[in-house]
């Protein structure tokens, strides 16, 4: 059902924060967490470097209102410039966490050649780098339109989705395009991931410690949509007078 698929994105993101904490796995989370907020503090410094000239002219004449432009758009030029820029940062620990999630799960991962896993990691995360690009360009196109902000939110959203399921599809082996296209068959569970991780990176400071929550609740998503997928379903037994006429069939040739 819909519904149900997009409940369980929805939650999915939340779902990752409950079960990295019940089973202990803040130490997979230390590491990229300083890498976080190192790179939010750049980012942040360089936001506010680039809005302050280009709202020199505001703070002159206004300081006040000046100022509070500036620290709105130091903030979410921060968090955009964020979000572009962690997909490669934390490509390769959250592909190794998520990993773990699914052994803690099922037992069991597929496993991919490190140096392999790595790199496909590595060259993923450029590629929704580029996603990433492509839809802040496209919001501030459409921004004179006035839905520029609603196109570029939803088109965030996607690739939070295709972020989040990209490890656990990756250790299967599906390639770039089939991961859209897994995205692309189960609609209403990658609508409500894409909503729940937005979310979840609009609470404040969360945005450090989102990739990790984000892996670890797509990775729980995905084992619960194909555990339920590859429950055998009944099939329909053949009409006695079919299969009746089937066995004189048989016997007469």
């Amino acid at each position: 059902m819909p519904a149900v698929g997009f409940f369980r994105g929805f939650l999915a993101p939340f779902r990752g924060a409950a079960f990295i904490s019940r089973q202990r796995l803040w130490r997979y989370l230390v590491l990229p967490i300083v890498m976080n907020l190192a790179l939010g503090i750049v980012l942040m410094w360089a936001a506010a470097r680039y809005f302050r000239e280009e709202l020199a002219q505001m703070m002159t004449g206004s300081p006040v209102l000046g100022g509070i432009f500036l620290f709105v758009a130091t903030v979410l030029g921060g968090i955009v410039l964020f979000i572009v820029a962690q997909p490669i940062l934390n490509a390769v620990f959250c592909d190794r966490l998520s990993e773990v999630v699914e052994k803690r799960v099922r037992g069991s991962a597929p496993t991919v050649p490190f140096l392999a896993s790595t790199g496909w990691a590595v060259v993923h995360g450029l590629l929704k780098l580029v996603l990433y690009g492509i839809a802040l360009v496209v919001g501030l196109a459409l921004s004179i339109t006035g839905i520029g902000s609603l196109v570029g939110l939803g088109l965030g959203a996607l690739f939070l989705a295709y972020d989040g399921f990209d490890y656990a599809l990756s250790r299967r082996g599906t390639t770039f395009g089939g991961k859209w296209r897994y995205l692309a068959r189960n609609p209403a569970q990658t609508i409500g991931y894409g909503a729940g991780a937005t979310l979840l990176y609009l609470i404040p400071l969360a945005m450090f410690v989102a990739p990790a929550f984000t892996a670890a609740g797509a990775t729980l998503a995905f084992l619960d949509a194909e555990a339920k997928g590859a429950q055998p379903q009944a099939k329909p037994e053949p009409a006695p007078a079919a299969a009746s006429h089937k066995r004189i069939d048989i016997s007469a040739s």
